[in-house]
């Protein structure tokens, strides 16, 4: 596997639909090898019960996810924050929306800004074939509360070329689905 060069995801991104909802800033002058990923809403975990349950036999697993309350959400030209203070633990969405083609699979990291400041952001892996906005979960461990301004970028994307067979990701989370709310069989 290799990376894209930065020329061949704004190629992808202009030609391809990469990427939607880019900030002016990665649309005109992306720096490295990746694009910066914005904050675009924060759920709050109102509701347990979560629970993943093992394949068995010939039938997939089920799940349950927690149940979530959107707590604010980015508006372009609107100014609006939250604090995370030590300890919480929220779901975030980046704002932008990607569109990954079975050739690509992207690679999130966060910014160093954020663990510079206490924050941890939980990340994976995106299959070839996901649509939608990233989910990811955000932890304070830090001594003092972190505000974040919506809009601001908290992570950064990188696609890896990939040889070989691929197969489309086909999961509960297509079109950014933040968590499922009653028991589902897994795809």
């Amino acid at each position: 596997m290799s990376v894209l060069g930065i020329d061949e995801v704004r190629r992808r991104i202009k030609k391809h639909g990469l990427i939607k909802d880019l900030g002016q800033r990665d649309l005109k002058n992306p720096e490295g090898v990746g694009i910066d990923l914005r904050l675009g809403s924060v759920h709050k975990i109102i509701k347990g019960g979560a629970f993943i349950e093992a394949d068995g036999g010939i039938l997939l697993g089920s799940r349950k996810g927690v149940e979530t309350k959107l707590v604010a959400e980015y508006v372009e030209g609107k100014v609006s924050e939250v604090t995370i203070k030590p300890g919480e633990y929220y779901l975030v969405q980046t704002h932008e929306e990607i569109n990954t083609p079975l050739d690509l699979m992207p690679i999130i990291h966060t910014r160093t800004s954020l663990f510079r400041a206490g924050l941890l952001l939980l990340n994976s892996k995106t299959d070839p074939g996901y649509t939608g906005k990233l989910t990811m979960g955000l932890a304070n461990l830090g001594p003092f509360p972190v505000k974040l301004q919506l809009g601001a970028r908290i992570c950064n994307i990188i696609f890896f070329k990939i040889k070989g067979k691929t197969v489309s990701y086909r999961g509960q989370h297509q079109g950014g689905r933040v968590s499922p709310k009653r028991k589902e069989r897994q795809v």
